[in-house]
């Protein structure tokens, strides 16, 4: 009996060993877990600024994009009247040497 005692004692003692060990490995692996939640925040606060720096980009993209498209709509509008006045001065100029061919085909018939 006594020696059974003392065997149930010893077995006891490594169970309480057993389990001392295992709550410090479970403490640590908590204290590890805590550590790379900290990490997690701080990754995710840096995403948010991209993300944010990233809607900036594209706000004054689109913005550079509108003002870009305006200008060259209005350099084709002066495009467009620069060729109906150059138009305009090629049948004038047509008509012009048109009549002054009939003037002087008229002058050699006489």
């Amino acid at each position: 009996m006594l020696m059974q005692t003392m065997e149930e004692r010893t077995t006891d003692m490594k169970i309480d060993r057993l389990e001392e060990r295992m709550d410090e490995g479970f403490d640590h692996v908590d204290a590890r877990f805590t550590q790379v939640d900290a990490r997690f925040r701080q990754v995710d606060a840096r995403f948010q600024r991209v993300e944010e720096d990233i809607r900036e980009l594209r706000a004054e993209q689109k913005a550079g994009v509108k003002e870009l498209r305006s200008e060259f709509q209005t350099g084709v509008k002066e495009l467009r009247s620069d060729f109906q006045a150059m138009q305009r001065n090629m049948i004038f100029g047509f008509f012009s040497l048109a009549g002054l061919f009939l003037t002087y085909a008229g002058f050699q018939l006489s």
